[in-house]
């Protein structure tokens, strides 16, 4: 059974995935999105290589998203659309919750790959997102050549035979493409059943089907909703990124928010969910007001970058964990976990929540 079917009619025909049913991939030559037309669009898209008008974004609110490497950017210091889309799948971008609309302007091998990456998130994350570390060398190289050119194969980090392997690999992904351009038919073909025809290929060629199977009967399962999210608090002396880990194996996806206390009023804050719609930079004055040893004036406070924080360097928090994690939970409207039972690797000096 083909893996993509057209529906729809003029400008309303779009490519929807078999195994994701509830994202549609809309494929307009010339397409450009403004600011005012994404204003009218359903939440839920993701715009591709030059689609939207502007630089590449990020709205965790409505969940749209810009993936570029044109405007508004320092091209040599930027990764290809492809390798964004990557990135969006591995951190967890959450495409089975919801209705998604994904827009092409032109269906050239770096925004197919992206939008063929996009599609089949559940595959690519499925056994700790073994086949993404598959393809990254792959989407590396064409994000490398998309960038660079041919003769800048060094700035991949993928070593010389295999960077030939996978350039021939995407020679033959974009062959198409190159017979189409060299008779002046590109401009001129069916977009949409071109990119359809082409996504079916990237799957032969790319996706091993009992994975993807595999994963749908999963996602069929979950039926498409939103994920239940949780903050925790765990008490513990090894680092936050550990503790994230550990924590990830007891709580999966659910795990939205990490709250670290190490003691004596030092205290860690981590985004384990990307995606959602507020940051830790609305966190952050809250803490400051509730904090009795927080003081602006002096720079002493809770602060950090909008996906990982902590309390005041000087001073420490005069604020508990258990005050941080519940604060932090009602901000977000998740549910405190007060976590007493995960241990983090090697973490001899672990104190449980509530001792």
């Amino acid at each position: 059974m083909n893996g993509y079917a057209t529906v729809g009619e003029g400008a309303g025909r779009c490519i929807v995935p078999v195994h994701a049913p509830n994202v549609r991939v809309v494929v307009e030559r010339g397409l450009v999105v403004t600011d005012a037309a994404r204003a009218e669009l359903p939440d839920g898209a993701l715009f591709l290589d030059g689609a939207y008008a502007g630089p590449p974004f990020i709205d965790n609110v409505r969940r749209h998203y810009a993936l570029d490497h044109h405007s508004g950017v320092v091209r040599p210091f930027t990764l290809a659309t492809c390798e964004q889309a990557a990135v969006l799948v591995a951190l967890g971008l959450p495409l089975d919750e919801g209705e998604w609309r994904i827009y092409l302007n032109d269906p050239d091998l770096d925004a197919l790959l992206a939008a063929w990456v996009l599609v089949n998130f559940a595959p690519l994350r499925a056994d700790d997102q073994r086949l993404i570390g598959e393809l990254m060398p792959l989407l590396r190289v064409e994000g490398n050549i998309d960038t660079y050119g041919l003769d800048r194969a060094a700035l991949s980090g993928v070593l010389p035979r295999s960077y030939a392997v996978h350039k021939s690999r995407l020679e033959r992904l974009r062959a198409n493409e190159l017979e189409l351009r060299r008779s002046g038919a590109w401009d001129a073909c069916d977009a949409v059943a071109y990119a359809c025809a082409r996504l079916s290929a990237f799957d032969a060629a790319l996706l091993v089907r009992g994975r993807r199977d595999a994963s749908r009967r999963a996602l069929e399962r979950r039926g498409f909703v939103r994920a239940r999210k949780v903050a925790v608090l765990m008490r513990s002396s090894a680092g936050i990124y550990e503790v994230e880990e550990a924590l990830h194996t007891r709580y999966g996806d659910a795990l939205a928010i990490v709250v670290l206390d190490r003691g004596a009023g030092h205290v860690s804050i981590l985004m384990a969910d990307p995606f959602l719609p507020k940051s830790l930079a609305d966190v952050y004055p809250l803490l400051n007001a509730a904090d009795g040893l927080a003081d602006p004036s002096a720079g002493n406070v809770w602060g950090g970058a909008r996906e990982i924080g902590g309390s005041p360097r000087r001073t420490g928090t005069a604020l508990g964990g258990e005050q941080v994690v519940r604060l932090v939970a009602r901000l977000f409207a998740i549910e405190p976990r007060l976590d007493g039972s995960t241990r983090a690797p090697n973490d001899r000096a672990r104190v449980p929540v509530g001792a």
